[in-house]
């Protein structure tokens, strides 16, 4: 939307808006999807969900219904889809392949309790989301009331996460320490993805963000609850993605020079600080032949399975949800590696297309970090996105950390945020341009001089 702008006559002075006030103009009265506030609130609540919330059968449970009237509010929202990015083009075709891959499983796999159409289901529920908040967030008040939302639900995820741990009397590491967290079907490190994923787009939205100090008390608030819950879910892979991620925003972000000194400092006390029990667990990481721990071990067999089975079926894999069945793997287990089972389930065809989605997604945070100026809400989302996405990149060589909708249902969120804060930003530019052409030119009074006399006169 472009802002218009107030006519102050011929003979006014010369003056450009101020991008603070194109986004004022912005601010217009807009619709709330107040359905979509409440679902995204409880989204990764999923311990509610599956403890108090009831499931009708037949599809008639908290996701699939939040969903729709989700939906309806954003039809109801009259917005739009953000224009000039592939990224639509290649959500579709991501989605379309997994379907794909559902049909191939059915046809090659029969399963007596079959629920690779629910799990699918889920996982696009979440992909989806990035269509229904851009059809949600019409101007700047609705797109900053979606990031509140997602700030709710992070103090009570804190209080289950210290409620499990201090539950586990020990000062040294044992499994039993492995908490999940409000992810009551999932695990220690699907749950502590989260937080890290969580954790880095807050701290992009703090440091390089122009918001008010109650934004900030809220986003540092938030930062500390994620990075609290990254700690006492002892997981290996978070505790690497978190530094990657960190190193990423403070990398890309405007006045990086100025964080050398804190980044070490904190690289000398935060050793000294941690728990024996978080040194203990990253500590043990070791990959190597021979000093591997029996959970790195049975990752690299998972992996030695799933490419005996690409090899077998190199063009479309061996189906969706199909690698944990027995008949494929003898363990019964996931490949622990997100990227080696879309190989060996989806095959060539749909692992291009999984890379095309990841690429896609990387292209369109750094157009919005590139295009957007510093003082607009575009930026540190496209910086935050970015950091995020190298987090789910490294993640995702370690599980999966892409298909599970309480994990990755907020990284569509602000993927539609981001996107729509790009259009936002861009029809800002616009508007200033245009108020820079526009604009009389001040009236240049020329002064007329006596012409010189000859000499000789």
């Amino acid at each position: 939307m472009v802002a218009r702008l107030p006519d102050r006559g011929i003979n006014a002075p010369r003056r450009l808006p101020r991008p603070v006030e194109v986004a004022e103009s912005t601010e217009s009265a807009g619709r709330h999807n107040w359905l979509l506030y409440v679902f995204l609130f409880f989204l990764p609540l999923q311990n509610i969900q599956t403890g108090y919330m009831p499931n009708l059968g037949g599809g008639l449970n908290f996701l699939n219904i939040g969903f729709m009237l989700s939906l309806i509010g954003a039809i109801r929202c009259r917005g739009s889809l953000s224009r000039g990015s592939p990224v639509h083009k290649w959500i579709i075709a991501y989605v379309l392949a997994n379907c794909v891959a559902l049909m191939v499983g059915y046809n090659m796999l029969h399963l007596e309790e079959d629920g690779r159409f629910n799990s699918l289901k889920d996982a696009m529920i979440a992909v989806m989301l990035v269509f229904v908040v851009e059809m949600s967030v019409t101007n700047w008040a609705t797109l900053k009331r979606v990031i509140l939302v997602t700030l709710l639900p992070m103090p009570y995820m804190l209080r289950v996460t210290w409620v499990e741990h201090a539950g586990v009397d020990t000062s040294h590491y044992k499994d039993s320490l492995r908490i999940q967290g409000t992810f009551s079907l999932l695990g220690a490190n699907e749950f502590a993805a989260f937080c890290v994923m969580m954790a880095v787009l807050l701290l992009a939205l703090l440091l390089v963000g122009k918001f008010s100090w109650r934004w900030r008390a809220l986003l540092g608030a938030g930062i500390a609850c994620m990075v609290l819950g990254v700690i006492w879910c002892y997981s290996r892979t978070a505790y690497v993605t978190i530094i990657v991620g960190v190193l990423c925003v403070l990398l890309l972000m405007r006045g990086r020079l100025k964080m050398i000194l804190p980044l070490l400092i904190a690289g000398l006390v935060l050793p000294a600080v941690m728990p024996e029990s978080v040194t203990e667990r990253f500590q043990s990481t070791s990959i190597e032949q021979g000093s591997r721990d029996e959970s790195t071990e049975m990752r690299f067999k998972f992996w030695e399975i799933a490419w005996e089975h690409f090899n077998a079926h190199p063009a479309f894999g061996i189906g969706y949800k199909s690698f944990q069945a027995r008949e494929y793997n003898p363990y019964g287990m996931d490949t622990h590696n997100f990227f080696m089972r879309e190989l060996a389930e989806k095959g060539l065809f749909g692992f291009l297309i999984t890379t095309g989605l990841f690429l896609s997604l990387l292209a369109a945070s750094w157009r919005a970090m590139r295009v957007s100026r510093h003082e607009s809400f575009a930026y540190p989302l496209g910086i935050g996105m970015v950091a995020a996405w190298f987090t789910l990149l490294v993640g995702n060589f370690w599980g999966d950390r892409f298909t599970y909708y309480p994990l990755i249902g907020y990284f569509w969120v602000y993927l539609g945020l981001m996107l729509k804060a790009q259009e936002f930003e861009l029809a800002e530019q616009a508007a200033i341009a245009k108020a820079s052409t526009d604009a009389p030119k001040p009236e240049v009074t020329v002064r007329r001089f006596a012409q010189p006399r000859p000499r000789n006169a």
